[in-house]
């Protein structure tokens, strides 16, 4: 049952190879069953893309539509293959997870995600780690 949707705070942190980034979105945020949800949409450069999150103790779905496509699942005991579309440049990778974490807070929730994405072209995975803060308010 989805529970009361709350107006939240996102905060991204990523480190894909070394290289960091961080994004703060607006969005909103609610609990439904045993799963967190939450929405946001992005700005970035002349695109517009909407995102959802799906996060459990187990794992996450991260689901993009617009100027960036792909779904990624975040499953600490399988690899999954997701495939991505951003300006033009299409592409399929296996995606392991190495580390998976989420942490309920009293405002809020942390969750962890540290990955490999891999082409099968034989160069080196990328590695990647992202932290994801939502931070809500209550009632919308």
């Amino acid at each position: 049952m989805l529970g009361k949707i709350k107006k939240a705070t996102i905060k991204m942190r990523s480190i894909v190879d070394g290289v960091s980034m961080q994004s703060v979105y607006r969005g909103e945020y609610a609990m439904n069953g045993a799963s967190h949800n939450i929405v946001y949409t992005d700005y970035t450069g002349n695109t517009v893309t909407k995102n959802g999150i799906e996060a459990n103790a187990a794992a996450m779905l991260l689901h993009r539509a617009g100027g960036f496509e792909y779904d990624m699942y975040f499953d600490p005991g399988s690899d999954t293959v997701t495939k991505y579309d951003a300006f033009a440049v299409k592409g399929a990778f296996i995606l392991h997870t190495y580390e998976y974490r989420v942490k309920d807070m009293e405002n809020g929730l942390r969750v962890f995600v540290k990955y490999g994405l891999n082409d099968g072209s034989g160069e080196e995975e990328i590695r990647c780690e992202q932290t994801i803060t939502v931070m809500w308010e209550e009632a919308a």
